[in-house]
């Protein structure tokens, strides 16, 4: 791996998350959580699964069915031991996603200069979405609302399967049901953070010990 490839895929990995944080501004102890320890537990275990299958289809595999359980129960588990709500959520789905997108940028640094510019567009906007998007879904599920996790889960994985479409299928159709994915991921997101409901549960008035799992409103013990 060549360090300055690497560090200038990082960077502008990071760089390119900035407006995610302006906007949603997330807890920090969540994003960094999300960049490190998800990101290089999820990594370990999609490369040891990866490992122990055949070549022929251990990418769709882990791409499908490994890496949308993982990641979404390492955040599930950052998001609820710092805070369980919205700031917690984005902080872990952008730190993750910051760390996610740095390695496939690296692994992409040498193509064409159009095909990279377009591939870091794309990925700088979606996967942060995606990952914020079911973070926050999973995040209900402190709250005992029992449809957060599973249905995380499942947008994780229908996304998965849009990539693996353009992927390995045709590009044109994938991108197509990316971008159909993209807007249906927005309009999830924007869903959840004006319903009145979920912000009841989820603004930052709610805090989660991190020792015990108690919940508990803010000021009060």
């Amino acid at each position: 791996m060549d360090p300055a490839a690497a560090g200038e895929a990082f960077l502008a990995s990071f760089v390119l998350a900035t407006p995610f944080v302006a906007f949603l501004r997330p807890r920090l102890l969540s994003l960094a959580a999300g960049a490190t320890l998800v990101a290089v537990g999820a990594l370990l275990v999609e490369v040891l699964v990866q490992g122990a299958l055949s070549p022929l289809y251990a990418s769709a595999v882990v791409l499908m069915l490994v890496a949308p359980p993982v990641e979404e129960l390492l955040k599930f588990l950052v998001s609820g031991t710092t805070g369980a709500n919205f700031a917690s959520a984005a902080g872990a789905g952008i730190g993750f996603a910051a760390t996610e997108n740095a390695l496939y940028f690296l692994a992409s640094w040498n193509e064409p200069a159009a095909l990279l510019a377009t591939f870091v567009a794309v990925r700088a906007l979606t996967d942060p979405l995606l990952h914020v998007t079911s973070t926050t879904m999973t995040t209900l599920t402190w709250h005992g609302r029992s449809w957060g996790l599973p249905s995380g889960l499942a947008l994780h994985m229908l996304w998965n399967t849009a990539a693996l479409v353009e992927t390995l299928v045709d590009p044109a159709v994938g991108f197509l049901i990316i971008g159909v994915a993209t807007v249906v991921v927005v309009g999830i997101l924007v869903r959840l953070r004006r319903d009145r409901e979920v912000r009841d549960t989820l603004d930052d008035r709610w805090q989660m010990n991190p020792w015990t799992g108690a919940l508990r409103v803010a000021g009060i013990t």
